[in-house]
């Protein structure tokens, strides 16, 4: 399941409020049969709880639509109906900026959820001046980054900065650790200033770990070996095993910050013709783990669910789980989650470090009360490398 900027498979679904750029989603589903499909967009708050703004109100056209009829792959050994769907498209278009949720239902009920998706429509009128710094704290310096802002609300109405405007920071497009509530420490003219705010803080993380299946046919530099399945079995893909030894040493490799690309380099990059691959995952260990180990990225959707959990095996000495994955590139890399934790521990297997490329995106929105919603009036990209 996919949602990028038309265009470029990797870009976040952010996209500019009355322009002409469009989002595409992808999915797949492996049963035989196409399903009658529909869909919705629904702006939200800034927290992303549901608006109190009628469709007619963020909505041009229609309020809901029917998903082209699926089509079935080809040459694949596993099965599936693939859907696409683009958004803003001549049917439904969004009128406010903000929080869009994207939702999938069957037939005409909106209860009966297929799928939901986060997207973002940005109006630039707020100017965003950020960086990535060293930590001010001596303790971190080595392992964190620090993301340090200033915000120029310009014309915009804002009768209360500390209460109307509302800031939020993402690391490499990760929700489940989302920085919010930030305040500015101190108020001059029109520009809001930060300076270092705590919440501005994440760890550096480490390079992510990647394997290529965009060809079936020999085995990459990080796939130990391919095994074509037994009859209309799926092929099998086993990857390399890293030693315990360097797995906490900074990683110093060109990554896709977790993302992925759907590919199957024999039909052209067509996503119909890239088949489904058994994914084998191990990472050693010299003992069992207290916090249960997960297997992480933009393929487990930043999230740690049952499926993406790691079962310790003691007599390899080892963290394994098989995933039934897409052909293509994959970022991936190995999380711990505590009970009770709602965002994982990025650090305690990969390591973490300052030198790390990570992207962050800034987020700005202001609550209108005219409009009687949270507008997101500015958006800045900046990495940690190049600025």
């Amino acid at each position: 399941m996919q949602l990028f900027k038309q265009g470029f498979e990797l870009a976040p679904p952010v996209i500019e409020l009355g322009g002409m750029e469009t989002l595409v989603l992808r999915f797949d589903d492996l049963q035989p049969t196409v399903e009658n499909l529909s869909y919705t967009l629904v702006h939200c708050t800034a927290d992303w709880k549901v608006s109190d703004m009628l469709p007619g109100q963020y909505l041009e056209g229609a309020y809901n639509d029917y998903l082209q009829a699926g089509r079935t792959s080809y040459n694949t050994l596993q099965p599936f109906i693939h859907y696409e769907l683009v958004v803003p498209n001549s049917t439904m278009r969004p009128t406010r900026s903000g929080n869009y949720l994207l939702k999938v239902y069957r037939g005409s009920d909106e209860e009966d959820l297929v799928l939901t998706r986060r997207l973002l429509v940005y109006e630039q009128r707020a100017r965003i001046d950020a960086s990535v710094q060293a930590s001010r704290q001596v303790d971190m310096r080595d392992v964190a980054q620090q993301v340090d802002l200033l915000i120029a609300t310009n014309n915009l109405p804002v009768q209360d900065p500390f209460g109307d405007i509302h800031v939020a920071i993402l690391q490499n497009f990760r929700w489940d650790d989302v920085r919010t509530g930030i305040k500015p420490r101190f108020v001059r003219g029109t520009d809001l200033v930060y300076d270092f705010p705590e919440q501005g803080l994440f760890q550096g993380g480490n390079e992510y770990r990647n394997f290529d299946l965009k060809n079936l046919r020999y085995a990459t530099q990080r796939i130990a070996r391919i095994e074509p399945g037994v009859g209309e079995r799926v092929y099998d893909a086993w990857l390399i095993r890293r030693s315990v030894a360097p797995i906490r040493r900074y990683n110093n490799q060109q990554d896709l910050n977790g993302r992925y690309i759907v590919r199957n380099d024999q039909v052209d990059g067509d996503p119909l013709g890239a088949d489904y691959v058994n994914v084998h995952f191990s990472v050693p260990m010299p003992e069992k783990l207290l916090e249960d180990v997960y297997l992480y990225g933009l393929l487990s959707d930043f999230q740690c669910r049952p499926e993406y959990r790691l079962t310790w095996m003691p007599e390899e000495h080892a963290y394994t789980t098989t995933l039934l994955l897409k052909q293509g590139f994959y970022d991936f890399s190995f999380v711990t989650l505590s009970k009770g934790a709602s965002a994982p521990d990025i650090s305690a297997i990969e390591g973490s470090h300052y030198q790390t490329e990570n992207e962050y995106l800034v987020l700005v929105y202001f609550s209108d009360r005219q409009l009687r919603c949270d507008r997101l009036v500015g958006m800045r990209f900046v990495n940690s490398v190049r600025g």
